[in-house]
């Protein structure tokens, strides 16, 4: 019993036993009776489709969501005298700080209401054509021009404040001299 059964049974397949030629197709053959193909059912092609339409409507609301994002960023990073240098930025904080410290110093009485209106619409003009020259510069892109129109238009608000802020003055001198 000492004897390798590997052995004998590898020396009995060689003498015995001989394959035919189409012995691997006559497998196949059997075993496609014996274990028949079986077709995937119709839900599974329909689950296939509904997952690559929600890929592509995934795919459609993420490229909405960047376009409106990046529509965004080119409206938030519109030209102003800020966005193009810090020189422009300081000059352009200057007169806006200016500005509004004349426009709260302002005394606004019932003697010189109307006076002060009258500048205050003028000022509301000058204003509105600021940002119209924003806008302007915004299509245009920023060059020498409208930066020098936009300095000038502060100019003109400062200006202007200065202007009615003497009246005031002169006028309340005025009115303490008489007494």
């Amino acid at each position: 019993m000492g004897q390798n059964l590997k052995k004998i049974f590898e020396q009995d397949r060689l003498v015995h036993h001989k394959r035919s030629a189409n012995h691997e197709d006559l497998f196949i053959e059997k075993l496609y009776t014996e274990l028949p193909i079986k077709k995937r059912p119709a839900f599974l092609n329909l689950s296939v489709a509904a997952s690559i339409m929600v890929f592509i409507g995934i795919g459609i609301v993420s490229y909405m969501l960047l376009n409106k994002s990046s529509e965004q960023h080119k409206v938030m990073t519109a030209y102003t005298l800020k966005n193009i240098s810090p020189e422009l930025e300081e000059i352009e904080s200057f007169y806006v700080t200016n500005i509004n410290l004349i426009v709260s110093d302002l005394e606004k009485n019932g003697k010189n209401k109307a006076f002060v209106k009258r500048y205050m619409k003028r000022l509301s003009l000058l204003k509105e054509e600021y940002k119209k020259l924003i806008i302007e510069m915004n299509e245009e892109g920023p060059n020498s021009r409208s930066i020098h129109v936009l300095i000038n238009n502060l100019k003109l608000q400062l200006e202007l404040l200065q202007e009615l802020r003497n009246q005031i003055t002169s006028i309340k001198n005025n009115k303490n001299e008489i007494i």
